[in-house]
């Protein structure tokens, strides 16, 4: 007597699998975390009217649709929960649209280690969990760059239509989007379109950047900044290094010891998996075939695209060289496609080796939601309340006094 075969999960069903795993680490993640690393002036900001909101914004230095955004979820309530909503959507969508992008690499176990990839590396994890515009940007691009991909194949209004409202919303959201989108339509370059289908890209590109005029001229403001000091550290080294090292780690945490170095061992290992993702995909790319998939283009022209579709960071590092502008939450915008490739590299392993390197990365994935990985001000604010006396003062650093300002006290405020 034999028992029945098991039956395999489909590709569509493993897909969804893989992302409400994803899902359920940044809900975890996000609900252990009191606001930080910038996160204070999201709170501040949306912590009005929308019109109120929309005039603190635009004498900052972002669009505005991220804020509107915001504005509308913390009207539900203003726990970090709420802030952290809509980078928590974005990055949960990002799972499925990486496992798109490279899927069309190299097939459909490209896709799925990619997707598992993206649901468990704790550099996605604090992007989906950051309650800044980088997360919506960053998915919005991967969402134009392939939405643009399908209308070079298949030019249609549709998928004209499709890619410029991407790559409009991507505009309304972070104006590095603007250098990341360059990257996108260098890449389309590489997948041979004829002039007329590229003009027509370039045209719909542009069509999505003028809706933001009316925007720049309300936030005019904005453009007094250019003349002033960043703090952004100049290029050098320690500085691209840091960059690159964020790739895939995610920025450093601030825990306290010992977890802060449990935490910085699990990143490390992350990294390290990433990198051999990265570098088998480079040695076995000869390897890399369609895998069923009906394509327009040769195969091998397509892990090229993902990679040119990151040169935007290239253009922010040349930049740098005049104006410092190279950052990881920049730069974030810009490199996810790398991602994508990282799977693809996995793909083309031995699969018990590949199984053991995804199997390090969602236990560094996990490590990420088992303590705080930084202190919050809302988390400071009782022990400060409770000591803090008339004349006394309350030193804050950048990433505490603006919601201490917000959610503190009479006391702490005086």
């Amino acid at each position: 007597m034999t028992g029945a075969a098991v039956r395999r999960p489909t590709y569509g069903q493993a897909l969804a699998l893989i992302t409400a795993a994803g899902a359920a680490l940044r809900v975890l993640l996000a609900a252990r975390q009191g606001l930080g690393f910038d996160e204070d002036f999201t709170a501040v900001a949306v912590s009005h009217s929308l019109g109120d909101t929309l005039r603190i914004v635009s004498r900052d230095s972002a669009p505005p649709l991220f804020y509107v955004l915001e504005n509308a979820a913390a009207s539900v309530g203003a726990a970090p929960w709420n802030l952290r909503l809509v980078p928590i959507v974005a990055g949960i969508a990002l799972i499925p649209l990486l496992a798109i992008l490279a899927r069309r690499v190299a097939g459909d176990g490209a896709g799925l280690w990619a997707a598992a990839f993206t649901a468990f590396l704790p550099a996605a994890l604090f992007t989906s969990t950051n309650a800044r515009m980088y997360g919506l940007a960053g998915t919005l691009v991967v969402a134009a760059a392939l939405l643009l991909w399908r209308a070079l194949e298949r030019p249609g209004a549709l998928r004209w239509a499709a890619f410029g409202v991407a790559a409009g919303a991507a505009l309304w959201t972070e104006y590095f989007a603007a250098v990341a989108l360059g990257g996108v339509m260098v890449a389309a370059l590489w997948l041979r379109p004829s002039r007329r289908t590229y003009v027509t890209a370039c045209a719909v590109l542009a069509a999505a950047a003028a809706t933001l005029v009316p925007w720049l001229v309300y936030a005019s403001g904005q453009f007094g900044y250019a003349n002033q000091g960043f703090w952004v550290a100049p290029l050098n080294l320690d500085g691209v290094a840091g960059t690159a090292g964020q790739l895939f780690a995610g920025p450093l945490t601030k825990a306290d010891p010992p977890l802060f170095y449990v935490l910085l061992a699990a990143q490390i290992a992350a990294a390290i998996v990433s990198a051999i993702g990265l570098a088998a995909l480079v040695v076995r790319r000869r390897r890399l075939t369609p895998d069923g998939l009906e394509y327009t283009f040769a195969v091998d022209h397509l892990a090229p695209f993902c990679l040119l579709a990151c040169s935007g960071v290239v253009a922010l590092a040349a930049v740098s060289i005049w104006r410092p502008l190279l950052d990881a939450r920049y730069a974030g915008v810009m490199w996810l496609p790398l991602f994508a490739l990282a799977g693809a590299g996995l793909a083309l392993m031995p699969r018990p080796a590949a199984t053991a390197l995804i199997s390090a990365v969602a236990v560094a994935g996990l490590t990420m939601t088992v303590g705080v990985t930084h202190s919050g001000a809302t988390d400071l604010l009782p022990g400060i309340e409770a000591r803090v006396r008339a004349n006394d003062i309350v030193d804050a650093d950048p990433d505490h006094y603006l919601l201490l300002l917000a959610e503190g006290g009479p006391r702490v405020v005086a």
